[in-house]
């Protein structure tokens, strides 16, 4: 135990398992072959006083792990992983495309649908389906599908042809558009900058403020998919502000989610999962 704990879930062999990693060390502090609060509070009596020397506790926004630290390291100040945050509302923004794309294939469907159905009068018939090109020469369904790759970067990193794709696609649904802002906003507001420190004069009622005029703005949108994401933000609101205070981040626990990957490949499995587990600990702990 150190005075930052992060932890995570890990798949390993068709089970989830949760990874209690020592923050300031790297190394792992338990692994249980479980995800739920009331069989992980079973194992804290073996760490006995030390739970009262974590002061930060960093954990992503399941609320199993979110009870179990309130209950297991009550000294500690919570902070969201800001990778799992961004990842929320990102995968938002993705849906909000999603949608649109599935819209046309469902056009695309029911044209076949409907082909069928006039075939059987008529056997010599074949499937035509024509798609407009567009400037780009791309057809609304290729659109919708590579504009994934530039709605996950800022303006400034798109390459030529994601410029001319982006201007395509927010003139078309003007509704991505706004989402993609709104998620640009995002993201610079939780950028390592405002981190509070000493020397930048930041405070977190202004940050605080700057998160409530984000939330109006995204009511008056009123774009499902954000809307649901600014849910997410509210109702979490105080372990991602920490983020600001703290600094603290889930980073040691998703890097050691990696290495296990790693040893998972080299056996090319866990055939042995008991022999597993000894390497595992050997390495890690």
């Amino acid at each position: 135990m150190g005075t930052h704990m992060a932890i995570d879930e890990k798949y390993i062999n068709g089970e989830f398992y949760t990874l209690l990693t020592n923050g300031e060390t790297g190394k792992i502090a338990l692994m249980a072959a479980t995800t739920k609060a009331a069989q992980l509070a079973k194992t804290m009596p073996e760490f006995a006083d030390k739970r009262f020397e974590v002061k930060i506790f960093t954990r992503d926004l399941a609320p199993n792990y979110d009870w179990f630290g309130r209950e297991q390291f009550m000294n500690s100040a919570h902070v969201a992983d800001k990778f799992h945050v961004l990842k929320n509302g990102f995968d938002a923004l993705q849906d909000l495309r999603i949608y649109y794309r599935q819209k046309q294939l469902t056009k695309r469907r029911e044209a076949y649908e409907s082909y069928k159905i006039k075939k059987k009068d008529n056997p010599s018939l074949k499937f035509e389906y024509h798609e407009s090109k567009l400037k780009n020469s791309e057809t609304h369904r290729q659109l919708l599908s590579r504009g994934q790759y530039l709605l996950y970067k800022k303006q400034d990193q798109w390459s030529d042809s994601q410029k001319q794709r982006a201007e395509i696609l927010f003139n078309l649904y003007p509704d991505i558009e706004k989402a993609y802002k709104r998620m640009c906003e995002f993201r610079a507001w939780y950028a390592i900058e405002n981190i509070i420190t000493p020397e930048n004069n930041k405070s977190l009622q202004s940050i605080k403020y700057q998160l409530e005029q984000w939330y109006k703005r995204v009511e008056s949108d009123d774009i499902s998919e954000i809307l649901n994401f600014k849910h997410l933000v509210e109702r979490n609101s105080g372990a991602i502000l920490n983020y600001f205070i703290t600094g603290a981040s889930n980073a040691i626990a998703e890097s050691n989610n990696a290495k296990i990957q790693n040893l998972l490949s080299q056996n090319r499995g866990t055939r042995n999962i008991d022999f597993f587990y000894f390497r595992l600990k050997n390495f890690m702990a």
